[in-house]
């Protein structure tokens, strides 16, 4: 159940966090060659946080598909 919960944290901060980024303008300027970095730096820093949220709130234990058999 906190896997669950997690990943249901994790879209959340990933769909507020792209949408930030939308508003910013970064979809439409990611060819800029001055913005590349801060753009990148962003999409590694939003990918760092959902693990951090995922291993926080998941623990260590890895979501548990449920057997057909």
């Amino acid at each position: 159940m906190e896997s669950i919960k997690a990943i249901g944290l994790m879209v959340l901060w990933t769909v507020l966090s792209l949408y930030a980024l939308y508003y910013l303008g970064a979809f439409e300027n990611f060819r800029n060659p001055v913005l590349i970095i801060p753009i990148s730096l962003s999409l590694l820093g939003i990918h760092m946080i959902n693990m951090f949220i995922y291993f926080k709130v998941g623990g260590n234990k890895p979501y548990e598909w449920k057997k057909l058999n």
